[in-house]
């Protein structure tokens, strides 16, 4: 069963400690393809790109909150934490993780276009 504190609620909502739903952007998993020789792509690069489509979305229908999933590895987690992400807690049966971070927070970021 997934559970969520309310604090944690009203974080991702911005005003209820009661919300049922919170109007996000789900990521889901970021990969890169790592069968490409010399693979240059970084994740600044990879999330400048999300947060450039996030902006021009959010113009348009609003919403708070971007989600993403990883693997329940530290080095990871740690990775996205330096970008901004914490970690949603919440019970689940599989090996990932769910992170979040405000829309706001990412388009304060020197990287992020707008």
């Amino acid at each position: 069963m997934n559970k969520v504190s309310k604090t944690q609620i009203q974080k991702l909502d911005g005003f209820s400690k009661k919300a049922t739903n919170v109007k996000a952007y789900l990521i889901g998993q970021i990969g890169k393809n790592s069968q490409i020789p010399n693979n240059s792509i970084k994740l600044d690069t990879i999330l400048n790109e999300i947060y450039s489509v996030i902006a021009q979305a959010q113009a348009l229908i609003g919403g708070r909150v971007i989600i993403l999933e990883c693997e329940n590895n530290q080095s990871l987690i740690s990775l996205y934490e330096k970008h901004g992400y914490k970690l949603l807690d919440i019970t689940d049966e599989t090996n990932l993780k769910t992170m979040y971070v405000a829309v706001a927070d990412v388009q304060q970021l020197p990287n992020a276009k707008s």
